[in-house]
Parts: structure tokens; sequence; C-alpha cells
């Protein structure tokens, strides 16, 4: 209540004065909280990368599952070692002729 007393008995002049001081701290309050280096905008910013890098892990972590499956496969059934070396590296059986058609 003290403060409001002491607004009260303020005259016309230091009323608009106090006011203008009021609004010019707020606008630079705001275009600090938006702008400044750890502000609202950099904020969101550095969020979006966050994300964007979340994103990556995960795609990377499938692609790192989908690599053991096809390592463990390799490694353990040969039909599949058979299929990846004749459609991959065009190797052939002893004996075998290959005829490609295009």
């Amino acid at each position: 209540m003290g403060l409001l007393k002491i607004f009260r008995k303020l005259n016309q002049r230091e009323k608009r004065l106090f006011f203008f001081i009021s609004l010019i701290s707020t606008c630079i309050l705001t275009g600090w909280l938006l702008f400044s280096a750890s502000g609202i905008l950099k904020y969101r910013e550095l969020k979006k990368q966050v994300d964007l890098v979340k994103a990556e892990n995960q795609r990377l972590q499938e692609e790192n599952q989908l690599l053991r499956t096809k390592i463990d496969r390799i490694q353990n059934d040969p039909a599949y070692l058979e299929e990846v070396a004749r459609g991959q590296y065009k190797l052939q059986k002893k004996n075998e002729v290959v005829f490609e058609f295009k």
C-alpha cells in the first residue's frame, strides 16, 4: 500500500515520467528476453537442433541394428552368405556360367 500512496502524491508530470520509464524498462527487458544469447529465440533454435540430433540418433540406432542383424546372418547363415556373395560381389561357383540379361 505504501507505493500506491506515493504514486497518488505524484503530480501529472512525475506520473508521465514514471509511466515512460516503466514503458522503456519493459521494452528493454522484453528485447533482452527475446534476443539475448540466452533468450527465448536462442532457446527455440537450440531445441530444434536437439530434436534434429535426437531424430538422427534414432535413425542411426535403427541402421546399426539392421547392420548387426546382417552381420549375424552372414556369420551364421550359409545360404544368406552365398546370396550376398553372388548378388553384391558377382561371385560364382566352380564350373558355373552366369548369364546376365539386360
